[in-house]
């Protein structure tokens, strides 16, 4: 490797590390907990997320419909699994009911299992759930790219609805009317009841199971 090492994108899960996906010389490479890893199965790859102590999830964002664009590797690098995870890959998370993947519009109102907005995948490439498919009446999800896992689901933003979404794995979900000037936002993390939400150089905090206003709580350019 050389000097000029470009980040592509990294995770840190807590007791769990810190992984690092990074490209030198037009070669990627995986730095985990130690551990330096040359990835050569992909000419472009987009992201990275820890799934447990032992095993990465890697991705590919494509448009062409690629048979295999995601890849399951061991501590050791090894791939254990591979297979065709959709395409315009927009968001990647990862909890006990394992990989949840959120699309672009490219791939929502294209072809094949991203038009179905939000999908999670088992580790094995296997699909646990499909947004459109299997929760009724669903606030409508145009471009999932912003998500943020819970104990049994993950939180999106349905932007044309204008509503903060709760999709549990049973297909049940849980919806709150969301303020419009957050719903352009760049980050999300609930905690409690209390959503944190990047948007334009601040974090609001927003309280929305008890129905109050957002204020801003942080100003990311201090």
């Amino acid at each position: 490797m050389n000097d000029e090492i470009e980040m592509i994108d990294s995770d840190t899960r807590k007791s769990m590390g810190s992984a690092r996906l990074v490209k030198s010389n037009y070669q990627f490479y995986i730095h985990w907990n130690g551990l330096n890893i040359d990835f050569k199965r992909h000419e472009y790859v987009a992201g990275i997320r820890i799934i447990d102590e032992n095993h990465l999830f890697i991705w590919a964002f494509t448009l062409e419909g690629e048979p295999i664009n995601a890849w399951v590797l061991d501590a050791d690098g090894d791939i254990k699994h591979s297979f065709h995870a959709g395409n315009a890959i927009a968001v990647v998370v990862i909890n006990e009911t394992r990989i949840w993947i959120g699309y672009g519009d490219e791939g929502i109102f294209g072809e094949g299992i991203s038009t179905e907005a939000l999908v999670c995948f088992s580790t094995e490439g296997t699909v646990r759930f499909r947004y459109n498919q299997e929760v009724r009446k669903a606030p409508v999800l145009h471009d999932c790219d912003v998500m943020c896992a819970s104990t049994n689901g993950v939180w999106v933003i349905s932007s044309i609805d204008a509503r903060l979404v709760h999709v549990h794995m049973n297909g049940r979900i849980d919806s709150y009317p969301m303020p419009r000037h957050l719903l352009d936002c760049s980050s999300l993390t609930i905690d409690n009841g209390v959503a944190y939400v990047g948007n334009e150089e601040k974090i609001y905090r927003w309280p929305f199971k008890e129905r109050r206003r957002a204020e801003v709580f942080q100003n990311e350019t201090k």
